[in-house]
């Protein structure tokens, strides 16, 4: 393993607790915690290598706000620099109770500035996206606007070849010159109606035409969200479909890059099929097309001819037990075979198949996973993300074009999201560990290549507070025996003779990460760190369905969610409360969507086991969730048993310990309707439940604005301290 740099080196003794200060740390609080400039800094995201591989483009700000600018870095070792300084919203430092103010200043807090970038074929110029618009920028000029506003115009991506870059926006393709002296927009692919707009694109090798994703919706039942912060109530009607109901359709079409008419693929009936990948051949002759039936049992790897459009099944799976989809193909660079990601042997490998005679043979194999690929021809290599030493680790792997033993890259444990440079000796690496919060570093395709770090994210401050690690633990379900994996996050100052109270949660799958904050999707890592600090045990389990552990592993979840997956909740009860450091009276749960889900059904299917539930979201209602849960719980038309095992409202009679909701009213993945049914049924079956309903909440309700998440987390936290008291036992 090579070297770290200094800077991580530091930071990361800093935080395992060698070299502490002497000063005592700081405490926690939740205003601070979610309140800007962030502790932690501002994330940086988005790293595009410039065509001559010598310079880096990616999205960031040094001062621990939500909004980014284009930076650039290159390889000569100087610090990143600022490319676009865009203007942003006006803050209210003071606006005290003025209702309007705070609105504005909370709108201001979560404008997330630039949003995607590229470099263009010219290599001089960076395009990007900002409110709306694409601009363009030349190292130490000023940006200038490329388009109008229309439609969210963004994913702007350049052609291998020519002057062209493409971009989407008001719902159609686009193509623009960005170099020229005058740009100008030129659409080849206009929506045909309403609710239809193209979702992606990938240009030709030749760059002479693209193929693109076009989604229809009219299908799709529309349902009315009351508004009530208008002046007076109203219906919003959007459109969203139920298990069971007409989803939304896709098709894929090719179009020249000169105009001309739409050629459209023909690959069978059923427009509701899954796209997971499309990709140009080396030679621009073919398409590769990765699609799947809508309840991704049925996958097929197809090649088309782009003169003919004649269409060939280059490999079929068929699985019935199939839950998840982490699939991937692309092209070999020769262009006489593709490789694929697939499950059907252990576990996520990658495989290559030929085009002449379509034998297939493994490129990696092991009891291990593989989450995502990319195919470098300059590097003769597949830079892969994968598991190979612990579960929770997401490590970068080069494995031979031919297959052989993987090379492992850059730090060892940690989790890697690197973009290979086009020369192939390069990635531009967004790293983070369970200490570290995320930063772009710069490292060799080679094994023990130099290692640098571009940012530097975190306020000054964050030194001063004390960090808690976490560790990993195995224990078996109570259920069948099958080893289960947790992430344990401890009070600073753990006595293994006392007893703790314990919070599992954020309940969810895929939810042991080696990562900054474990999970993602909800921004956890502070609210994990404060409740630690304030004497609780933090748990989060893989429960089944969970990615890294084995194809059995995750179709166990097949058709039974709130079963298996509660009683995974359970074996980590038993397991930290067999290991005598946690109250058994004192363990208590939360989780949001999905996580709300678990957090009903276990209160209601255990009662006494956890002495309290928050449920944020809670997806209550299987007959009212997305399509896509499908996946797991197939239709309802002919599973309806299973559909009404799996929603925690029917099992409401059950509940005998204290819950708490939290709902936003925006929220049109889980409606808050099905929050009001299942706390009205509480009402009349004699069962105590406090509801927490935040009016301008979407479904992503401690994600979408920090006033909200601060009132909610703290009406968590007060419910846990109510009911768990804080600390370990006197």
């Amino acid at each position: 393993m090579p070297r770290l740099p200094a800077p991580l080196l530091s930071l990361l003794l800093l935080l395992a607790g060698a070299g502490a200060s002497a000063d005592a740390p700081t405490p926690l609080s939740l205003d601070r915690l979610y309140r800007l400039p962030w502790i932690t800094g501002t994330a940086p995201t988005e790293p595009h290598w410039a065509p001559d591989s010598r310079r880096v483009a990616f999205l960031w700000n040094d001062d621990g706000s939500n909004f980014r600018d284009v930076w650039i870095a290159d390889l000569a070792g100087k610090a990143p620099r600022r490319l676009a300084a865009m203007p942003r919203p006006a803050m209210t430092p003071t606006a005290g109770d003025d209702v309007a103010q705070l609105a504005r200043a909370a709108r201001a807090e979560t404008d997330p500035g630039v949003t995607s970038l590229a470099w263009a074929p010219d290599g001089r110029h960076v395009v990007f996206g900002f409110h709306d618009r694409l601009y363009r920028v030349l190292d130490g000029g000023s940006a200038e606007p490329l388009t109008a506003e229309h439609g969210g115009a963004g994913a702007p991506t350049p052609a291998p070849r020519g002057a062209q870059l493409a971009y989407l926006g008001s719902g159609g393709l686009w193509v623009i010159d960005p170099a020229a002296a005058a740009p100008t927009p030129r659409q080849l692919v206009t929506p045909a109606a309403k609710d239809v707009e193209v979702e992606a694109f990938w240009w030709s090798a030749d760059g002479q035409r693209l193929a693109f994703i076009e989604t229809d919706s009219r299908r799709i039942t529309e349902r009315g969200l009351p508004d009530y912060l208008a002046d007076e109530t109203r219906l919003v009607t959007i459109r969203r479909a139920f298990p069971g109901e007409p989803a939304e359709a896709r098709r894929i079409g090719i179009v020249e890059l000169n105009g001309g008419p739409v050629r459209w693929l023909d690959l069978g009936p059923d427009l509701e099929d899954q796209i997971f990948a499309v990709a140009w051949s080396p030679d621009s002759r073919s398409l590769l097309v990765d699609k799947s039936d809508l309840y991704i049992k049925d996958r097929r790897i197809v090649v088309v001819d782009a003169a003919s459009l004649a269409t060939r099944t280059l490999v079929h799976e068929a699985e019935p037990a199939n839950v998840t989809a982490e699939w991937w193909a692309d092209w070999a660079p020769d262009g006489r075979s593709v490789y694929f990601v697939s499950d059907r042997g252990n576990d996520y490998h990658l495989y290559r198949v030929a085009l002449d005679d379509g034998r297939v043979s493994a490129v990696t194999a092991g009891d291990w996973a593989i989450f995502s690929a990319t195919v470098s021809a300059a590097a003769g290599a597949l830079i892969v993300i994968a598991n190979p030493a612990r579960p929770e680790d997401r490590q970068v792997l080069r494995v031979p074009l031919a297959g052989g033993s993987p090379t492992r890259l850059g730090q060892e444990h940690g989790h890697h999201e690197p973009v290979v440079s086009p020369d192939g000796r390069w990635l531009a690496d967004v790293y983070s560990n369970d200490v570290t919060p995320p930063e772009l570093y710069l490292s060799a395709t080679v094994a023990d290549g130099s290692i640098r770090a571009l940012t530097h994210s975190p306020l000054a401050e964050f030194a001063s507070h004390r960090w808690v690690a976490a560790r990993y633990v195995e224990f078996p379900s109570v259920e069948d025996g099958t080893t289960l994996h947790a992430r344990l996050t401890l009070p600073p100052d753990f006595d293994p003779a006392k007893q703790y109270p314990a919070i599992l949660g954020s309940v969810y799958s895929n939810t042991v990460h080696n990562r900054w904050g474990g999970r993602i999707y909800h921004p956890t890592w502070a609210l994990d760190q404060y409740l630690a600090q304030a004497g609780y045990v933090i748990m989060n389990i893989d429960i089944r369905g969970s990615s890294g552990h084995g194809k059995r592993f995750r179709q166990r979840l097949r058709e039974d969610y709130g079963g298996i997956d509660v009683e995974d909740l359970y074996s980590g009860v038993r397991y930290l409360v067999d290991h005598g450091s946690v109250d058994p009276r004192r363990v208590g749960l939360w989780g949001s969507s999905y996580g709300g889900l678990l957090t009903t059904m276990s209160l209601f299917k255990k009662p006494g086991v956890y002495a309290a539930g928050v449920a944020g979201a809670p997806a209550t209602s299987l007959w009212h969730a997305e399509t896509g849960e499908m996946r797991t719980m197939m239709a309802p038309r002919d599973h309806a048993e299973r559909y009404a095992a799996a929603s925690p409202f029917l099992r409401s009679d059950g509940l005998r310990d204290p819950l708490l909701i939290i709902h936003g009213m925006r929220d049109d993945t889980v409606l808050f309707k099905d929050t009001l049914t299942l706390t009205q049924r509480l009402v009349l079956q004699g069962h105590d439940v406090e509801l927490v309903v935040l009016p301008d909440a979407p479904h992503g309700w401690d994600t979408q604005g920090l006033a909200q998440t601060r009132f909610a987390f703290s009406k968590l936290v007060e419910f846990f301290r109510r009911h768990l008291g804080e600390g370990p036992s006197p």
